[in-house]
């Protein structure tokens, strides 16, 4: 009866150590010797007086923009990176994956603006006229920068001499949207002096997360001014 007995104890000490070793192999904890939080798939120990505090570094990639998935190879709902690449609307710091598209997760601080240049191409020719040209800046934070707008001529010093750039901006209410227009005016009033107004080019900041949009309206001709 007392070997039955002893068999018994034997098979249910075998039971709980297969089952305390099931456990361990589904929870992972990372330093000290203390067993994992019961909560934790993976446990990880900061403070560990043996080896020392250590932290977690993520994976470090060099992200496109928020909409592509390079240099993964498609979007992943859940997956963690720290992009280290200053690109169309990232920049470095830790993103996270909705699964269609990078989201900027943890902040290290005030987001760095980004200052960006558009250029237009207009390609015209301006005689004895005063001409208006005007557009839309959209999907705009309300604390970004619109730094500079100016026309590119194909000779700038008939432009300097005889021309006269005039910038001018119009946010809306919210500070989202701005419209942005130049005044080209002609004081030469020759008809042999004229200049071809080759681009505008407009500078503005803005922060990592929006994605602004701008658009060329048209231009006003302005007879006699």
């Amino acid at each position: 009866m007392k070997k039955k007995t002893n068999k018994l104890v034997q098979l249910i000490l075998l039971l709980l150590m297969i089952q305390s070793t099931a456990n361990l192999q589904a929870q992972l904890r990372v330093g000290g010797t203390i067993a994992p939080n019961p909560n934790a798939v993976l446990d990880l120990n900061a403070n560990d007086t043996v080896i020392g505090s250590r932290g977690l570094l993520l994976p470090r990639v060099a992200l496109i923009s928020t909409t592509n998935t390079a240099p993964l190879m498609e979007h992943i709902a859940g997956m963690l990176v720290f992009n280290t690449a200053t690109s169309n609307d990232v920049s470095p710091g830790v993103y996270v994956n909705d699964g269609t598209k990078w989201v900027r997760g943890i902040e290290e601080g005030p987001a760095q603006p980004i200052v960006r240049t558009v250029y237009i191409d207009i390609s015209d020719t301006i005689s004895t006229q005063s001409v208006l040209y005007h557009g839309l800046i959209t999907n705009l934070c309300p604390t970004s920068t619109i730094l500079d707008i100016r026309g590119v001529f194909s000779d700038p010093l008939v432009a300097k001499t005889s021309f006269v750039v005039t910038p001018v901006l119009k946010p809306n209410d919210d500070g989202t949207s701005t419209v942005w227009s130049i005044q080209v005016q002609n004081f030469n009033f020759d008809p042999d002096v004229s200049c071809v107004l080759e681009k505008i080019v407009v500078i503005y900041s803005c922060n990592g997360n929006e994605t602004p949009s701008v658009s060329f309206l048209g231009s006003l001709t302005l007879v006699g001014w």
